[in-house]
């Protein structure tokens, strides 16, 4: 009968120290603080000038009006982007702006058209043509992609920068003026061309 008490004496002690050791280990209340983290993504498109932003052509010669003369990587170009992109250049007038006038002879009225432009990229590929394409006007002569307008012969540039991919983000022009001969007016005359990098929509 002893030995029975003991045994049931032993049960109750192993229940009443389950039950200490389980209240011991109940989980404590929680506590929270919230941090809210915004995220703002501007996209980014830089067009970089390396070279010298005038270029000075003089015509002496009788060779040099005929055929025109060519000066090569005289503007260099570097496009760093995070969305995909064009480059395109047009003449700021029309017309040149004549400061200076040496002759009553001849038009002062030249075109842009006077002015051929090739744009290579650093792998070597002529981007416009295979040779210099004329302005037109004012309007706009797409080296990559078309100007901003989506269609199936579209190839814009890709988001990135000239630092990891320089064959495909950076550019030398080669310019070359042709004015002819006895039809514009001898003087010093100056345009503005304007090289616009634009996200590609």
């Amino acid at each position: 009968m002893k030995n029975v008490f003991k045994l049931r004496m032993l049960a109750v002690v192993a229940v009443a120290s389950f039950t200490l050791s389980s209240s011991a280990f109940a989980q404590l209340p929680t506590d929270n603080e919230n941090v809210y983290v915004s995220l703002e993504l501007q996209g980014v498109l830089d067009l970089t000038l390396l070279t010298d932003p005038n270029v000075d052509f003089i015509f002496s010669t009788i060779p040099q009006y005929v055929d025109g003369i060519t000066k090569t990587n005289v503007t260099e170009l570097r496009v760093e982007s995070t969305v995909p992109w064009d480059l395109h250049v047009n003449a700021e007038t029309a017309t040149w702006e004549q400061f200076t006038t040496y002759s009553l002879a001849g038009s002062p009225s030249v075109p842009s058209s006077i002015i051929g432009i090739r744009a290579i990229d650093a792998a070597g590929n002529s981007l416009i043509g295979s040779g210099f394409t004329s302005l037109t006007g004012t309007d706009n002569l797409a080296i990559i992609g078309d100007g901003g307008i989506v269609d199936a012969g579209d190839t814009p540039g890709a988001a990135g920068t000239y630092l990891t991919s320089p064959n495909t983000h950076q550019f030398r022009v080669d310019y070359r003026l042709s004015p002819g001969l006895d039809t514009y007016q001898a003087g010093y005359y100056g345009m503005n061309l304007i090289y616009t990098l634009a996200e590609d929509l």
